[in-house]
């Protein structure tokens, strides 16, 4: 028999006894299964242990922003940015806190419950043709996959993106934060008198991602709607230095909307300084 030929056939032969294995373990698997399913003791237990036990679902309160503009983006913080958010979430996500802390109580007794009273290897009916050990394994096995495993800890994560104005992102960073540290940054939150923060690093914090919301997409917008043109002095064309800037400003309480923002050139805008001027 030539070479080439007797290469085929011993090909052909090893790829059918690999398939033929493969398939004998899957029907072999696929009969222990069948009878632990039906038969388990263990796996009776734990449905009834199951039915005792209900927990809260994970609700996500993962934080995400894209900022065209490098220096707002580098300026501002995963951190700047959840201290912005939780002026918002902070009841929410303190729901949330209260919901895992009770699943992290409720999933110790669980686990209490079934390390004490699941009955492993014994089953309904004889098993005397099959594997007690290999039983054994693919009993907990699909044991396993029927506990509960629910959430028990709160963490969000705070992702922020570069783009290009049309959108392209090319650069990306993230932080994870926990329960402590929400409790944390809301303690500081809480420190206000009226509408200003006393704790100077959450004021920062806080005008840093308002001061952020302008973005360029946003900052041509405004240059657009008021006739790229100083609404103080007029001035316009390349060499007018036009900015945008917050009517009322930010220090004060102002915020990054369009009817908070106008077109000022330089100059007027270094004179108006962190007056309330509406031109």
């Amino acid at each position: 028999m030539p070479l080439d030929v007797l290469l085929v056939v011993v090909l052909f032969f090893a790829v059918f006894l690999t398939v033929t294995i493969a398939v004998l373990k899957y029907l072999t698997q696929t009969r222990y299964e069948k009878f632990i399913l039906k038969n388990s003791t263990a796996l009776k237990q734990l449905d009834e242990i199951n039915g005792h036990y209900e927990f809260y679902p994970f609700v996500s309160f993962d934080q995400e922003h894209t900022y065209d503009n490098e220096n707002f983006f580098d300026d501002i913080s995963c951190r700047d940015y959840l201290i912005y958010q939780l002026q918002f979430i902070r009841k929410k996500a303190f729901d949330q806190i209260e919901k895992m802390n009770i699943n992290d109580r409720r999933y110790s007794d669980y686990l209490a419950e079934t390390e004490e009273k699941l009955q492993w290897g014994q089953f309904g009916s004889s098993a005397t043709r099959l594997n007690h050990k290999k039983l054994l394994k693919v009993e907990r096995k699909l044991v396993d996959t029927r506990k509960q495993h629910p959430s028990v800890k709160f963490c969000l994560e705070v992702k922020l993106h570069c783009s290009t104005i049309n959108g392209r992102v090319y650069a990306e960073k993230s932080e994870k934060f926990f329960e402590k540290d929400v409790i944390e940054l809301s303690r500081r939150l809480n420190n206000k008198r009226g509408n200003f923060f006393n704790d100077r690093g959450i004021w920062d914090a806080i005008c840093r991602v308002e001061r952020g919301k302008v973005s360029n997409k946003m900052r041509f917008s405004i240059y657009q709607r008021d006739g790229y043109r100083c609404r103080r002095c007029g001035a316009s064309g390349r060499f007018s230095q036009l900015e945008v800037d917050h009517i009322i400003p930010i220090a004060k309480g102002g915020k990054s909307t369009y009817n908070n923002l106008q077109t000022l050139c330089h100059r007027c805008n270094v004179e108006k300084g962190d007056s309330l001027e509406n031109y």
